[in-house]
């Protein structure tokens, strides 16, 4: 069977699996709130995982419950920070918190991050208490962007280390638990670190992208970074060049809205400081793809490096 015919099956057996957790509890709280602990995204986790897990020659059925448990636990995270955020839109839809109710959405959460426990608890011998360890790295660095909010301050160090926690714990659960599956010799330590820097670039990608895509093509509000005083890597790397910072400052302080969210995007973009973080996405995909290259299958490494290159360039 083709590589990517393979995935395509794999990732449909993964949202089944979603669609049928959910409606275990649907009796339960009711169909329309059960979907929503479940509702498949751009299934980029699901994908990075199983295409890993082909690369490192474990079992398919463990890669897909793997994949399961990180896209309930994703969800878990997204509902929650988009009562942190008061979202009104992800996915292209009225997020749980503005259609239910605050309460509602963090409940709903809660219940997402136990069924994804629930997926992986006996993948391994270490996989439920890594996760358990990855969920708190996940809030460490939520709580850390929340305190960083509305500062100028922020280092790039700093930034790097927010998101390492925040986008790059789950992938880093992923990569450390597909290695304890593979029998096939390789570096224990590629998967996570691998893991991590994945996590990272799809963060960095996602941050450009908030100045960069239409409501329509990421589903959700553009700007958002910028009308909660939430600096990301292209506002710091502007911040940080002494012949930008009057503007940007200037741009910044002008607050959030659709007209100041254009204005700082067109600045970001002609002042070169988007470009910037763009590089920054392609270090990281020298160094993910550097790893991957030593993955024991070498077809799969392959297919998973394409995937990466995907990941940096996407548009969605």
């Amino acid at each position: 069977m083709p590589v990517l015919l393979a995935l395509e099956d794999s990732l449909e057996r993964v949202r089944s699996g979603l669609r049928s957790r959910s409606r275990r509890i649907s009796g339960r709280v009711g169909e329309e709130l059960a979907e929503q602990m479940a509702r498949p995204g751009k299934m980029l986790r699901a994908r990075f995982c199983l295409l890993l897990g082909a690369a490192l020659g474990v079992e398919t059925a463990k890669s897909e419950a793997a994949a399961r448990g990180m896209e309930f636990v994703h969800n878990a995270s997204l509902l929650h920070d988009d009562c942190v955020d008061l979202a009104r839109l992800r996915r292209g839809r009225p997020t749980p918190n503005e259609v239910f109710g605050v309460n509602v959405a963090l409940l709903l959460g809660d219940m997402a991050f136990a069924q994804g426990l629930e997926e992986v608890v006996d993948l391994t011998p270490q996989s439920a208490k890594r996760m358990i360890s990855t969920a708190r790295e996940m809030a460490v660095g939520e709580l850390q962007e929340e305190f960083l909010k509305g500062s100028v301050g922020v280092t790039v160090e700093a930034y790097l280390g927010v998101i390492s926690r925040k986008t790059g714990a789950l992938f880093e659960w992923c990569g450390a638990t597909l290695s304890e599956l593979s029998s096939l010799p390789h570096a224990a330590a590629d998967p996570p670190r691998l893991g991590s820097a994945a996590g990272m670039l799809l963060q960095i990608v996602d941050d450009i992208q908030d100045y960069t895509l239409t409501e329509a093509a990421s589903g959700k509000e553009p700007g958002r970074d910028l009308c909660e005083g939430r600096l990301t890597l292209p506002a710091i790397l502007a911040f940080n060049d002494p012949a930008a910072r009057p503007a940007f400052l200037k741009l910044w302080g002008a607050g959030g809205g659709i007209a100041s969210v254009r204005r700082m995007a067109q600045f970001l973009e002609t002042s070169g400081h988007l470009d910037a973080a763009r590089a920054r996405a392609r270090e990281l995909v020298s160094s993910i793809r550097a790893w991957a290259a030593a993955l024991p299958v070498r077809p799969y490494s392959q297919n998973f490096c394409g995937f990466i290159d995907a990941m940096e360039r996407r548009e969605f």
